[in-house]
């Protein structure tokens, strides 16, 4: 794995301990806390582009508009969880989640730990579309014009998958995934931890109706972030859970910086990625 890639999401979370990316446990909501994944990988993303596109960061940097945390957030080494999580938070209100009304606003007055609501959904989360035009709506809060190139990831090849991911890492640092009801497992480490030695202190997870981020690929590994710490996942195995109608709606996406035409165009045809994953799932190809 690159150790320089892999260190370019740091964050200086609560405590001083470093995140790996950002955490979704970070939000004052307990309902965002539960139905963020999207809202965070696409942060993740945000600043993995302005990483990556030196046109993207200048943007950035220069904007009279784009408050300075949010600054800080996107462009900084490495960046405090206040300033990322005030990031996180703009791109949630853009881009949301299903939240279930009233459940909601009972989940976020009692304790983010109570049993009842592992049972009872405050939030089912947020779609492939709605990942589309939420992001977008962001960046164009803050005048800048994205586009975002996606794939179905139902039965998708592994050989595809690695094309689209290389591509998406080269062009845009970092590679969105949503995993749907289809299973895969991922092995989790601390966030300190040295990517370049054998990691012998990882702990199994499973990954099921999640949005994760991509930020490195080796050869059948993918090294991803999630809950503020890197994770590796087998493509093949993976490539296995998008053999199943479990994955209608399984997806992949990079952001890249681009017009206003370009953006209205990516925004309106949205919709053609859901359609596309239910076509992949009713054919099996």
């Amino acid at each position: 794995m690159d150790i320089a890639r892999a260190r370019k999401l740091q964050i200086t979370g609560p405590d001083r301990k470093k995140s790996y990316g950002g955490d979704q446990r970070w939000f004052s909501s307990n309902t965002k806390a539960a139905g963020g994944c999207g809202s965070v990988a696409g942060a993740n993303a945000l600043r993995a582009l302005a990483g990556t596109s030196a046109m993207f960061r200048k943007q950035i940097t220069s904007s009279k508009i784009i408050p300075a945390q949010i600054k800080d957030a996107l462009c900084s080494q490495d960046p405090g969880h206040e300033s990322f999580a005030l990031l996180m938070a703009g791109v949630y209100a853009k881009m949301g989640s299903i939240e279930v009304f009233p459940l909601n606003h009972i989940y976020d007055r009692t304790e983010r730990s109570s049993k009842v609501f592992t049972r009872l959904k405050s939030t089912y989360g947020l779609t492939n579309v709605g990942f589309i035009i939420g992001i977008i709506r962001f960046a164009r809060s803050l005048s800048l014009d994205l586009t975002v190139r996606s794939v179905p990831a139902a039965f998708l090849s592994k050989e595809e998958a690695r094309s689209f991911i290389t591509e998406g890492l080269r062009k845009s640092g970092a590679v969105v995934m949503l995993t749907c009801r289809n299973r895969h497992n991922a092995r989790l480490f601390p966030a300190d931890c040295d990517l370049s030695e054998k990691l012998k202190n990882g702990t199994d997870s499973q990954i099921k109706s999640h949005f994760t981020t991509i930020t490195d690929i080796d050869l059948d590994r993918l090294l991803i972030t999630t809950w503020g710490r890197p994770g590796v996942v087998d493509l093949n195995e993976l490539a296995g859970s998008w053999r199943s109608i479990k994955a209608y709606e399984a997806s992949l996406f990079y952001i890249l910086p681009g017009t206003r035409k370009e953006s209205n165009a990516c925004m309106l045809g949205a919709w053609k990625l859901f359609f596309a994953g239910i076509g992949h799932t009713l054919l099996r190809r």
